[in-house]
């Protein structure tokens, strides 16, 4: 927590499975609906978004509503006007890989698994691209894995040019986007090296 004071907010009342701390309390709110989201980051110097959806043929809607909730709340007066929100390194089209990657997997996850997914997070990014009083940062990410330990990550501009990012790294590159050397109104993409 890097001597912050911690709320982690999730629409459910069951507890997050997270480490007792003084400085760490488990809110409720729904980012969707909106519900809790003004009360939730009340007095909050930043907000860190990492809101997520499975892969899905609905429609999704927790990005673009869930930021929307925010910043509508930070503009309210409940939190400051810093926010840092996690989207995907397929928002859109990925720089060139390999063959594989570029003409099978990569069109596929878009086009056809996530569809639904990524359309919401260009929509949640082209809304907060129109925000210009709010310092917001998008992080893309590789693609997510479990790793003990914070490693030195990569930070490139918009894309990831590796493949994975770990959860520890990816929570250290939002934490580190809240000093002096912030990518406001910028995507960038943190990874790991594996």
């Amino acid at each position: 927590m890097a001597g912050h004071r911690v709320r982690a907010v999730s629409r459910r009342s069951d507890p997050l499975g997270l480490p007792g701390s003084a400085q760490l309390v488990q809110v409720r709110a729904d980012a969707v609906s909106g519900a809790g989201v003004a009360a939730a980051i009340d007095g909050a110097d930043a907000v860190l978004s990492v809101l997520g959806s499975a892969y899905q043929r609905g429609e999704v809607t927790v990005y673009s509503a869930g930021v929307r909730a925010m910043v509508e709340a930070m503009r309210a007066g409940a939190g400051g006007r810093r926010l840092v929100v996690v989207s995907s390194g397929l928002t859109y089209p990925p720089p060139p890989t390999n063959w594989f990657a570029d003409h099978l997997l990569f069109p596929f996850l878009r086009g056809v698994l996530g569809r639904t997914l990524y359309a919401d997070m260009r929509r949640m990014e082209e809304y907060l691209r129109a925000c210009d009083d709010i310092e917001w940062t998008i992080m893309r990410p590789g693609r997510l894995f479990d790793r003990d330990e914070a490693s030195e990550y990569r930070l490139d501009p918009d894309h990831p040019t590796q493949g994975y990012t770990s959860r520890v790294d990816l929570a250290a590159a939002m934490l580190a986007e809240l000093g002096p050397a912030a990518h406001v109104h910028s995507a960038v993409a943190p990874t790991t090296n594996r």
